[in-house]
């Protein structure tokens, strides 16, 4: 079976450092392009984002990617509602670079650049789905340790979605009181 080649964003990428499947996730994909944007939002997150860059330099299914329409990506960004000068550039870029590059798939997390996928006709996952693969297809072996060790290091997921997933795999839902309790501030 042949593995599809995706763009992926910042958020995906933290996310998946919290729950350190940086190197279990390459077994999904062909290539994960990773927009400029994207790298230089890691860059600015410092240390605390050290495990992702390493990881794009390591593995060999992450591959920079510069090539894009600046005037495209100019253009996502200024449909927003709210314009924040650097805010959105690596969601935007992955969209512009999926859409130019016949990507499968966008790997991103926020609601702005999901709803930017869907105008554009892409496929569009999150972080939570791809944990679901993964255990899905056998890479892990539970799906809730996954998504609590995300949440108590302070990524913010949607607690239904991981809940529909983990009903799936007969594993312990996450309830109400554990959501809140895990994503209290993390502190490293």
């Amino acid at each position: 079976m042949s593995r599809p080649f995706a763009t992926i964003d910042t958020s995906v990428l933290v996310s998946l450092q919290c729950a350190e499947l940086l190197g279990v996730v390459t077994a999904l994909f062909d290539r994960l392009l990773v927009p400029a944007a994207v790298r230089g939002e890691l860059e600015a997150g410092g240390e605390s984002n050290r495990a992702a860059l390493m990881a794009i330099d390591e593995f060999a299914v992450f591959e920079r990617c510069d090539d894009y329409d600046p005037a495209s990506v100019k253009m996502l960004l200024d449909t927003r509602k709210h314009l924040a000068h650097g805010k959105d550039a690596g969601e935007a870029e992955a969209v512009i670079q999926a859409s130019q590059r016949s990507a499968s798939m966008v790997l991103v997390d926020d609601p702005l650049g999901r709803d930017w996928a869907q105008r554009h006709t892409l496929e569009c996952h999150g972080t939570i789905w791809l944990c679901r693969e993964l255990r899905r297809r056998g890479f892990l072996r539970k799906l809730q340790p996954a998504y609590v060790q995300m949440l108590r290091r302070g990524r913010r997921q949607p607690l239904n979605e991981m809940n529909r997933y983990l009903q799936e795999f007969d594993e312990p839902l996450i309830t109400d009181q554990e959501y809140r309790e895990h994503t209290t501030p993390w502190k490293p």
